[in-house]
């Protein structure tokens, strides 16, 4: 008999274990934005995309329920949507992928949808996701291939599965039906909590095709080819030693709803391909843990000290670091020598700030 799905709430406890090894190239910040428009702020940054063809940022801002575009000089030029379920509306954008004609394909996520426009921003349709939680996607061929949980979004799990593992990524056709699955049992699990902490992926599509996966939580990086199969995997020099998940506190306040903690290192939180054809991974490089015991009030903590790996995906290795500023929220690749970023800074102000490197 098919066990009955619980509504989850839950919570992450992140636990780091960090010694710095790692020497970063120097960089000069170029521009940088914190208010634009009529007054306008980013709220809740959840992904940044570039448009290399019309020489645009677009940042989706779950918080605020848009899509706002810059140019390479960072002009503000427009904002696309407003919050709501309609055309063009949104319910918190959590991910987006540029399309081959610079449309864009945009993550509804709590509209359980993927919003396609065109490159001006027009709304052209609407893909309803019935079998999966989009919260980021890319696109290749006619298939958009999706991640449940990125940026400012939330977790989707079904407590009464029986399962090990579960979808690293989820394949969807151009009407957003499932029409794959792609999973490993290289670290299976039968907690759910834990077990999508252990799948949590970052996603990154590289110029030939392949998918590389860097893990959220586990010092690993997998790459597939379009077909699901699995072509390799790989680690990287770290300044930590990463724990694996496991589950600290799980408890049930009221009745259906159960609230969960787990300790986990923060390996992998965003990563794309650069025009160089370079894998780049966003990385925290310093203890929270150790940080949250000198400051313990939220307040005062300053945001968390992170750099950018850059990686040849032919030969895996790590060919260089770049200096970033701390507390950054989503990022991009401009071209060889440009990164664009949106970052807290030490007052609590979100930036969107463009170095040199």
């Amino acid at each position: 008999m098919k066990k009955k799905t619980k509504h989850v709430c839950l919570t992450a406890l992140l636990t780091f274990l960090f010694v710095p090894i790692v020497s970063a190239e120097s960089t000069k910040t170029l521009w940088s934005v914190s208010s634009f428009g009529n007054n306008d702020y980013f709220y809740q940054p959840s992904d940044l995309e570039i448009d290399p063809a019309q020489s645009l940022i677009y940042v989706a801002d779950s918080g605020s329920s848009r899509v706002f575009v810059f140019d390479f000089q960072g002009k503000y030029l427009k904002a696309i949507g407003t919050k709501g379920q309609g055309p063009g509306e949104f319910m918190s954008p959590t991910g987006m992928c540029i399309l081959k004609n610079s449309g864009a394909a945009v993550a509804d996520f709590n509209n359980n949808r993927i919003q396609i426009f065109d490159q001006s921003g027009k709304f052209l349709r609407a893909v309803t996701v019935t079998e999966a939680r989009v919260a980021d996607l890319i696109s290749a061929g006619d298939k958009f291939y999706t991640v449940p949980a990125f940026g400012f979004s939330g977790f989707s799990l079904n407590m009464g599965s029986e399962e090990k593992t579960q979808p690293l990524v989820t394949v969807l056709d151009d009407q957003g039906h499932k029409i794959q699955e792609i999973s490993v049992a290289d670290f299976p699990e039968i907690q759910p909590f834990v077990r999508a902490l252990k799948h949590r992926v970052c996603l990154a599509l590289s110029p030939q095709g392949k998918l590389f996966l860097p893990h959220f939580a586990m010092n690993i990086v997998q790459v597939f080819d379009l077909t699901g199969k699995k072509i390799g995997d790989f680690t990287r020099p770290l300044a930590f030693k990463p724990i694996t998940p496991k589950l600290v506190e799980q408890r049930s306040p009221e009745k259906g709803v159960v609230q969960m903690r787990a300790s986990i290192d923060i390996v992998s939180s965003a990563a794309r391909f650069g025009p160089d054809g370079n894998l780049y991974i966003l990385t925290p490089t310093e203890s929270l843990a150790e940080r949250t015991e000198k400051t313990p009030d939220v307040s005062k903590r300053t945001p968390d000290p992170m750099r950018i790996d850059v990686i040849d995906p032919a030969t895996y290795k790590v060919i260089r670091t770049i200096a970033c500023d701390p507390g950054i929220k989503a990022f991009g690749v401009m071209d060889k020598n440009r990164l664009v970023y949106v970052h807290e800074d030490s007052a609590g102000e979100l930036v969107l700030r463009c170095i040199q490197y």
